[in-house]
């Protein structure tokens, strides 16, 4: 009977030219025991150590842990290639991890051997990025970045490490979990007025914009996606992307399934699931109602007086990659000529697959004669607002959802319920947004204590 009890071995080094290696007997899978050798350290005392780790690793479960000559940029490729291409992510989503990865890769760490990086030197690298770095007279040689793009940085690193512990099995630990996301210090002031944690407009100043967008000569169009988000609190891909087919008027409900986006591979404006990953129910009254009903009727109208020269828009499935995209293309009418300079920089019928169906879609929020209305023609309306209007120099399309939860949470509506209809995947996001104390809610609780000790 053979002996398989490796508990034994001891191993050895020894040195070939100017290089070390370290070597013991594997049990192959014949049953045989034959000697295997590795790539040790620049001295004798650090391969003596790598042979004790693997034999630890060995005589634990059965394997050899070793990077052998990888860098960090190679196990970005490695984690980039088995975890990311392939998966759910859309293309902006998989092109925000490649940025990273060229962060990394443009920085000393890419180049770094896996078997000698440390712990001090992804802190270094994540605090030079978050803090920027200074010369010696205080100046700034390189910029900080934003708490997003670090928050992308830890995400990146933290899955390619636990990556090359399992399950490529190449490092023994995941050497992020020791790197710490220091904070910045705070900007305060010590006598000024402090800004709300979320921005927000008045009623009144709601209604002095859409005055103006009312009035607008050339951009009136503008006005409806800005109601429908100050009503129900949509982002901005997801009001693009609304049909008449969610709007449910005699329930006065509408469900957000869909998100507008540019995807920059196929240069194409697609639908997405929304931000959560599923999609949800928004209820509205009658105010909204009557806008919507409004604008149902103009739409139609419009179509029928011009239809040679109404923009009529349709969605494809097809498959890119091994994902599905619902690619965006317009059919221009036979009055308007396809280079037309006001037609929309989306794709026309024409460019799209012959071999697949296309589906017929009605968007609510349009420009003249049913024109594309996206997400970057949003990126117009704010500069529009804070040029036309001096009070709203802050506005942007974003703070009319910061606008509809704020005066959720200021009358008194319940946590839970605003999460849902804001679609925030995690209570705690809802909370830490929106649960600033707000003067009405501060008066309130002096008059809980005031109670309190008066009885």
């Amino acid at each position: 009977m053979k002996n398989t009890d490796i508990s034994f071995q001891s191993g050895n080094v020894r040195k070939k030219g100017n290089k070390w290696y370290y070597r013991f007997r594997m049990l192959s899978e014949d049953g045989k025991w034959k000697m295997h050798e590795f790539k040790g350290g620049d001295t004798k005392r650090e391969t003596e150590a790598l042979l004790k780790k693997a034999l630890e690793d060995y005589n634990l479960s059965g394997m050899v842990i070793s990077p052998g000559e990888l860098t960090v940029n190679d196990l970005a490729d490695m984690w980039y290639a088995d975890e990311v291409e392939h998966s759910a992510l859309t293309t902006n989503g998989r092109n925000d991890y490649k940025n990273v990865m060229r962060h990394i890769r443009e920085h000393p760490l890419g180049q770094t051997k896996l078997k000698k990086v440390t712990c001090e030197q992804l802190q270094a690298y994540i605090d030079e990025k978050h803090f920027g770095e200074y010369d010696e007279n205080g100046n700034m040689v390189k910029h900080a970045y934003s708490d997003s793009h670090i928050r992308k940085q830890f995400h990146v690193l933290n899955h390619m490490f636990k990556f090359a512990v399992y399950p490529k099995r190449i490092m023994r630990e995941n050497l992020m979990q020791y790197v710490k996301h220091r904070k910045k210090p705070a900007k305060v002031s010590l006598f000024d007025e402090q800004d709300a944690k979320v921005q927000t407009i008045s009623h009144e100043e709601y209604e002095q914009l859409t005055e103006m967008l009312i009035h607008h000569r050339t951009d009136s169009y503008l006005l409806l996606p800005v109601q429908i988000a100050y009503h129900t609190g949509m982002r901005a891909g997801e009001v693009c992307g609304l049909t008449w087919q969610d709007i449910d008027f005699r329930n006065q409900c509408l469900t957000v399934k869909r998100s507008m986006y540019y995807d920059t591979d196929t240069k194409c404006w697609e639908l997405k699931v929304p931000k959560s990953s599923k999609s949800r129910v928004i209820d509205f009254g009658d105010s909204l109602a009557m806008i919507l009903r409004k604008a149902r009727k103009e739409q139609m109208e419009e179509a029928a007086k011009d239809p040679a020269f109404y923009h009529r828009h349709y969605y494809q499935v097809r498959e890119i990659g091994g994902r599905q995209h619902y690619q965006i293309f317009t059919d221009l009418g036979t009055g308007i000529p396809a280079n037309a300079s006001r037609s929309t920089k989306g794709k026309f019928i024409g460019q799209h697959d012959p071999e697949l169906e296309l589906h017929s879609v009605q968007f609510v929020c349009c420009k003249d004669l049913g024109e594309l209305l996206t997400p970057q023609t949003l990126k117009w309306c704010n500069k529009l607002i804070q040029s036309e209007i001096p009070s709203l120099k802050h506005f942007h399309f974003h703070l009319l959802r910061h606008n509809y939860a704020s005066t959720l949470v200021a009358n008194g509506a319940n946590f839970k319920d605003i999460q849902e209809l804001m679609g925030h995947s995690d209570i705690r996001i809802t909370l830490n947004t929106y649960s600033h104390v707000t003067p009405h809610s501060r008066k309130q609780a002096a008059a809980v204590f005031e109670k309190a000790i008066s009885q």
